[in-house]
C-alpha cells in the first residue's frame, strides 16, 4: 500500500482542477437568481405561497466545478395536497425555466432546463414536518441538505468533492439509471462515515457484496439485510426506510471496489481523470476491425421521453434483442447500448462469429423416460430439417438437424420489428432502424466525439484505469 504522500499529491491536482472558484459560484448565484424569480412571479400571479430554494450539492458545498447542475427545490406548504404539487408545482416549474425545457421523471416529476448555461432541475416539492409522511419521493431532500451540513467539515466537503472525482473518473458516479452508479448525496454519506477519500476508498477495498453502512445505527447488521434487497446497502439516516444505496448496481458497486484497491496500490490523476481525447480514428477503425470477431450496430430514432424512462426502455430492450440471439444459437460476446437522449438509439453487439453453420446437434431426452422418448422421437423423425438421427449418445436421445436460423443480421432484421420490447422503444424500431457494422458506424459518427469514445470503450472492454 501507499504510504500517503502520493495521494495526497493526487488529491491536491484534483482540488486545483474541480474546486469551485469565486467566479464559478458567482455564475451559479446568478442563474439561481433568475430563475428564482421567475418561480416568484409566476406563484404571486397565482396567489400561491411557496419557498424556492437550492438542494442538493450546491446548497451544500460539495460540488465540483465540472458539474454545474442545480437543483432548485419549490417547497409548497405542508396544508398543500399531492395534486397541487405535482399540477401547479410544475406549471411553476416551467416558468422557472423560461421558454426552452424538458419534463423528467424519476421518483418524482421535475423540470429539466438551462438557465444562463448553468443546468437545472426544477422539482416542485411539500414541507415535510415531524410527524407527516413524506408526499412526494423528494419531500426528504430538504433533510438530506440539512444532514450534510450539520456533520461535514470544509476539508470533509474538499474530501466529497475528490470521492465524486474518483467516481466520475472510473465511471459509477450518478444514480441514474443510465449510470446505476453513487449519487452525490451518498458519496456525502460515505466521507461522513469514514472521514476522509482514502480512508473510504481502504473499506471500500475490504467490501463484500451485501455490505451494510447504517450511520445512525437504525438497524442490526441482520435486519438491514432483511429490509433491503440490494447489493450494497446504506441506510439513509433521516428515513430508515430507505437504502440510499439502491441505485448502486452490482456492476458499479465492483467497479469501485476493485478501482479502489488498485488506486491505493499506484495512486495516479488517471483515475479522476482518464486520457480520452486522444482517440484518433484509424486507431478506432483498426480496434473494430482486426478482432475476428462480428460486431453489429442497430440504430433508431430516440423517443421524447424522461432519461430515466428512456433508459430502463433501453436496457429492456437490450435484454431482449440479446436473448433473441442466444436463442438463435449466437455466442453474445458483449452488448451495450448508447444515446444521445434526443436523436438517437444505438445498441452495439459483438458476437463470436456473424453467421452460424447450417447444422447443429440437438440433444434430447433420456432415453430412460418413455413419454419424453416419444415426444422427442415423433417430432424428429419425420421433420425436414432433420440431417441425421435422432441416435443415442450416452443416455440421451439426439439429432442433427438443420437451424432455422443461421445470419446474425438477418435474424435481426426480421424479427426486431415485431419483438416485444419497451413501448415507445418498440414503436420507433417500427418506424424504421438500421443494421451496420461497428467500423461503418465509425466512419458515419467521425464528427460525434461522445459516441466514438463511447465506441472506444466498448471495444476496448479494459477499463482505462486499469494500467
Amino acid at each position: 500500500m501507499n504510504d500517503g504522500r502520493e495521494i495526497s499529491t493526487v488529491k491536491y491536482e484534483v482540488l486545483k482542477r474541480v474546486r469551485p472558484t469565486k467566479e464559478d459560484r458567482e455564475e451559479i448565484l446568478r442563474a439561481v437568481e433568475v430563475a428564482k424569480g421567475r418561480i416568484l412571479e409566476a406563484a404571486r400571479r397565482k396567489g400561491l405561497e411557496v419557498r424556492v430554494e437550492v438542494e442538493g450539492s450546491i446548497a451544500k458545498d460539495t460540488w465540483i466545478s465540472t458539474d454545474r447542475d442545480v437543483d432548485l427545490f419549490i417547497i409548497f406548504p405542508p396544508s398543500a395536497g399531492r395534486e397541487t404539487i405535482t399540477g401547479v408545482g410544475l406549471e411553476l416549474a416551467k416558468a422557472g425555466a423560461g421558454e426552452r425545457w424538458k419534463a423528467g421523471y424519476a421518483e418524482h416529476p421535475y423540470i429539466e432546463t438551462e438557465v444562463l448555461g448553468c443546468k437545472m432541475d426544477i422539482v416542485p416539492s411539500g414541507e415535510l414536518v415531524p410527524g407527516k409522511k413524506a408526499m412526494t419521493a423528494v419531500d426528504r431532500t430538504p433533510l438530506h441538505t440539512r444532514y450534510v451540513r450539520e456533520r461535514l467539515s470544509e476539508d470533509g466537503k474538499d474530501e466529497v468533492r475528490v470521492l465524486k472525482q474518483f467516481m466520475k473518473g472510473i465511471g459509477v458516479y450518478g444514480a441514474e439509471l443510465k449510470v446505476g452508479g453513487f449519487s452525490g448525496y451518498l458519496c456525502e454519506l460515505l466521507i461522513i462515515r469514514y472521514g476522509n477519500f482514502e480512508e473510504t476508498l481502504r473499506m471500500a477495498a475490504e467490501w463484500r457484496t451485501r455490505e451494510v453502512i447504517d450511520i445512525e445505527g437504525h438497524y442490526s447488521h441482520g435486519s438491514a439485510l432483511d429490509a433491503f434487497d440490494s447489493p450494497l446497502v446504506v441506510v439513509d439516516p433521516v428515513d430508515r426506510g430507505r437504502n440510499a444505496a439502491a441505485a448502486v448496481s452490482l456492476r458499479a458497486l465492483a467497479t469501485f471496489i476493485s478501482a479502489s484497491r488498485h488506486f491505493l496500490r499506484r495512486p495516479s490523476i488517471a483515475f479522476f481523470f482518464p486520457q480520452t481525447d486522444q482517440i484518433e480514428l484509424g486507431e478506432l477503425m483498426g480496434m473494430a476491425e482486426g478482432r475476428g470477431t462480428e460486431l453489429i450496430a442497430i440504430e433508431t430514432a430516440c423517443p421524447s421521453i424522461p432519461s430515466d424512462v428512456l433508459w430502463g426502455e433501453i436496457h429492456h430492450s437490450l435484454s431482449k434483442i440479446s436473448g433473441l440471439l442466444k436463442e438463435k444459437g449466437f455466442t453474445l460476446l458483449d452488448a451495450h447500448a448508447w444515446s444521445d437522449e434526443e436523436e438517437r438509439v444505438i445498441f452495439l453487439l459483438e458476437l463470436q462469429e456473424g453467421r452460424l453453420p447450417e447444422a447443429e446437434l440437438h440433444p434430447g431426452p433420456s432415453a430412460i423416460f418413455p413419454e419424453d422418448e416419444e415426444r422427442f422421437l415423433e417430432k424428429h423423425l419425420e421433420s425436414t430439417r432433420t440431417i441425421a438421427g435422432p441416435f443415442i449418445s450416452g443416455d440421451r436421445w439426439c439429432v442433427i438437424r438443420r437451424r432455422v436460423a443461421t445470419d446474425a443480421r438477418k435474424v435481426l432484421e426480421e424479427s426486431l420489428p415485431k419483438m416485444q420490447l419497451s413501448p415507445d422503444l418498440a414503436a420507433e424500431i417500427r418506424q424504421g432502424f438500421s443494421i451496420i457494422s461497428v467500423g461503418e458506424l465509425i466512419r458515419r459518427s467521425s464528427e460525434r466525439r461522445d459516441l466514438l469514445l463511447e465506441i472506444f470503450r466498448f471495444l476496448r472492454k479494459r477499463p482505462l484505469w486499469l494500467e
